[in-house]
């Protein structure tokens, strides 16, 4: 019988870093406003850092008002400590939470308070972002400008539909993140008809992003030389998104020569439509009620 008993052990047993993992397969839902309230335990191993290292609020970011999900983001960024590799979010509102974002994803760019028995995981985790997705965001040139060497270890970055950055935020991006893979720089079509110079953004591409293996620039009124021009400077790319780019026009069999190993979508003259959540960059979602008044209250001081 307690040989049958010794089999099992209890949850609280379990160690922290152990039960974290098995955190990470639970909802954010889940993570904020059950795990917390189941034990002491269990709260206190939900505030570590190993639980955050994936945060996704797309989801929320069409539901939530900009300060809620302003003070939702630096809260669970600032528990990643450091360790923070994976971030997707739509419609940041300004300059600073993007800022803050790029400051407090690495260790050593900020005072972040991390648990003794933690520190291992956290120095070998410094500076481990990823992948960033910030789609609908309205940023500027002059903070990716002032952020990007903060953003070294980046391979994967999706700047959709941020109107207020150009070709001066791409070239800084591309001379500071020497790892980015893969980037997404789709538009809507009034944004691409509103630049003095539409072709800007490409040409930064191919002068400083010779590593990009996929590569999405819907409805940029670009040429087929820069087309060409990118494909040139850039002999590691698979897939190449120019969907509504009507200017272009390809050969497609000097292309199969040329690059075989290359997918082109595009350029279908197609109407641009934007993201179902948005409506001219403009949430069309209210607030849900779940993470409104008292309770949303409760949840942050979790």
């Amino acid at each position: 019988m307690e040989e049958e008993q010794s089999e099992f052990r209890h949850w609280d047993e379990l160690l922290p870093d152990v039960l974290g993992l098995i955190f990470t397969n639970l909802s954010l839902q889940e993570l904020l406003t059950i795990i917390p309230c189941v034990c002491k335990s269990w709260r206190k191993t939900v505030r570590d850092p190993h639980c955050w290292q994936d945060i996704d609020l797309d989801e929320w970011s069409c539901r939530w008002q900009p300060h809620q999900l302003d003070r939702m983001l630096r809260m669970l960024v600032r528990r990643s400590s450091g360790s923070l590799r994976n971030l997707h979010v739509s419609g940041l509102k300004n300059d600073s939470i993007f800022s803050f974002i790029t400051e407090k994803g690495s260790l050593f760019n900020g005072n972040l308070d991390v648990k003794w028995h933690f520190l291992p995981f956290a120095f070998a985790s410094a500076g481990s972002l990823q992948v960033l997705r910030l789609p609908h965001s309205k940023i500027s040139d002059s903070i990716v400008e002032q952020t990007a060497p903060r953003l070294s270890t980046v391979t994967f970055l999706d700047l959709s539909y941020c109107p207020k950055i150009g070709a001066q935020a791409i070239e800084a991006i591309g001379k500071h993140c020497k790892l980015l893979a893969t980037l997404c720089r789709n538009i809507y079509s009034p944004d691409s008809a509103g630049k003095v110079e539409p072709e800007d953004e490409a040409n930064a591409i191919a002068a400083t992003m010779p590593r990009l293996k996929h590569l999405e620039l819907g409805f940029h009124l670009i040429s087929t030389e820069c087309v060409l021009n990118i494909l040139s400077s850039c002999p590691q790319l698979e897939h190449l998104v120019i969907d509504g780019c009507p200017q272009v026009k390809l050969d497609r069999k000097f292309l199969k020569e040329k690059y075989p190993k290359l997918k082109i979508v595009g350029p279908h003259l197609v109407k641009a439509r934007p993201d179902k959540r948005f409506i001219f960059g403009v949430q069309r979602y209210p607030v849900n009620d779940f993470f409104s008044g008292t309770l949303w209250t409760k949840l942050i001081e979790l």
